[in-house]
């Protein structure tokens, strides 16, 4: 997500939609209905990321699942015939009892010897009986379990594609207000936007007149893995955003979070997010090269960048635009994380 001024570079000119935002009046109103509906747009983005990557972690427990049922049917197939020989077996011996078989043996001893195996089997058969009821009913927990598995992820789909309509429907209203204003204001915001960049690279890079510090001074209190990250991030700048990219050639705000910490063998959650509770937290006062920097949503943050040094992060903002450098006050700060 752009900051509230950088936010208009290139967006082509779209058609108006019927559900836009009123037209703006001043420059500084485009600028900020643009920054309030990309920031929309991203947190929507960011969305569906978390419920796609549920939805994925969930085909692939359904496959298990389902591999899991395929085995026990089986194992039930196997049995059920057991148990069907079993009863056919008891009808076959069902007629006289056991005391008029032995008035009528010529072998009394042996028919003894005949009873107590029978009931042996009999135990048997009985174990047999109750371990097939348990498995039965172990497969139907089981079938239970996958159908309500498999109605979740349709509802999960149904809410994924209207996540996706949401985003580009808010990137449609952004076109929008931009088409209502002149080219030469469009320049004019395009002009701003680059002076800000280019000044917020040169404070990165060195003193700002206000006690910061140059990344290579060995008084600026940065782990070895944190300069490593950003040296990363720096590596990346000028490549462009593209929703869901996690590198090497484009990325969206976390892709390049957790690429860049990937770099240095630490592995971040996919999302914003959920990137707000990787790490330990990190006061504003604390903040080292490295860190992650929150915005917009102190609950469910939309938008993370990698921080630099002088309240300068880089980050990829939007679609259309690169990564960059810009200055955390441009966008309502969070919080901070600093991944182990």
């Amino acid at each position: 997500m752009a900051s509230g001024l950088a936010v208009i570079t290139v967006f082509a000119v779209g058609p108006q939609q019927a559900n836009a935002e009123p037209a703006p009046q001043t420059i500084a109103q485009a600028k900020a209905q643009v920054a309030k509906l990309q920031q929309q747009a991203e947190a929507a983005d960011q969305d569906f990321l978390a419920l796609k990557e549920k939805l994925d972690k969930s085909q692939q427990e359904l496959k298990a699942k389902q591999a899991d049922v395929d085995t026990q049917t089986k194992k039930v197939a196997q049995m059920r015939e057991q148990v069907s020989k079993v009863a056919l077996a008891q009808f076959q011996n069902r007629g006289l009892d056991a005391r008029a078989r032995l008035f009528l043996t010529r072998d009394p001893a042996g028919f003894l010897n005949q009873i107590a195996t029978i009931e042996k089997v009999n135990e048997n058969q009985n174990a047999l009986l109750q371990s097939y009821q348990v498995e039965q009913a172990n497969l139907a927990d089981m079938q239970r379990s996958t159908q309500a598995d498999i109605a979740t992820m349709k509802q999960d789909k149904v809410q994924l594609a209207a996540l996706r309509n949401k985003a580009d429907g808010k990137v449609g209203d952004a076109k929008n207000v931009l088409s209502k204003l002149t080219a030469e204001q469009r320049q004019a915001i395009a002009d701003q936007e680059q002076k800000q960049a280019d000044q917020a690279k040169k404070d990165a890079q060195g003193s700002n007149g206000n006690g910061g510090q140059n990344l290579t001074d060995p008084n600026v209190p940065s782990s070895g893995k944190g300069a490593a990250v950003v040296a990363f991030a720096k590596a990346q700048i000028g490549k462009p955003y593209v929703f869901g990219a996690t590198g090497p050639g484009s990325y969206d705000c976390s892709g390049l979070t957790s690429a860049a910490w990937r770099s240095v063998g630490v592995q971040l959650d996919r999302t914003s997010q959920a990137q707000f509770h990787d790490g330990t937290p990190v006061s504003r006062n604390d903040l080292q090269p490295g860190d992650l920097v929150f915005f917009y949503d102190s609950s469910a943050p939309s938008h993370v960048g990698i921080y630099v040094n002088n309240g300068i992060i880089i980050h990829a903002p939007r679609p259309g635009e690169s990564v960059q450098y810009t200055r955390m006050s441009y966008m309502p700060y969070v919080g901070a994380r600093r991944p182990a």
